[in-house]
């Protein structure tokens, strides 16, 4: 009955030890996450021949070694293999979404939205004062009315 399994979330559960290669055995596989977990050892290449397998995700792990070559690995969101600190072979994953590092005024750049963000918390603190006592007075006016 194995085969029957399709989708197979193990994220957040503390498990140690190695990914089990037996997750190969299940041959309609179409999602698998082990993610938030404290798997060692090195991802099985036996799961890049599930060829249903189109989603995975190991991150935040302690898996270590290169990433298995293959589809179904290569075509995996890059953030689906981080924490994991000794894990290597992320620059062919993750070259789709790499940018090259930016010129010394693109850092003026960054840093203005972060600016505006604190600019938009204090208006937003300035503004809850007063609209707090005008409903209060709003309020009032409506209660003693009645």
């Amino acid at each position: 009955m194995n085969h029957l399994l399709r989708f197979l979330n193990l994220s957040g559960n503390a498990f140690t030890s190695n990914i089990p290669q037996s997750l190969a055995n299940l041959t309609n596989l179409e999602a698998l996450d082990l993610s938030q977990n404290q798997l060692s050892g090195q991802i099985p290449r036996d799961l890049g021949e599930l060829s249903f397998l189109s989603t995975m995700n190991f991150a935040h792990n302690n898996l270590e070694g290169p990433i298995p070559r293959g589809t179904q690995f290569q075509s995996q969101n890059c953030s689906s293999f981080m924490g994991n600190p000794k894990l290597y072979g992320l620059d062919d994953i993750c070259r789709k979404t790499h940018v090259p590092n930016p010129r010394p005024q693109e850092f003026v750049d960054v840093s203005e939205p972060e600016e505006e963000q604190v600019i938009s918390w204090i208006a937003a603190t300035i503004a809850y004062g007063p609209g707090v006592f005008c409903g209060l007075v709003i309020g009032h006016i409506f209660v003693s009315h009645k």
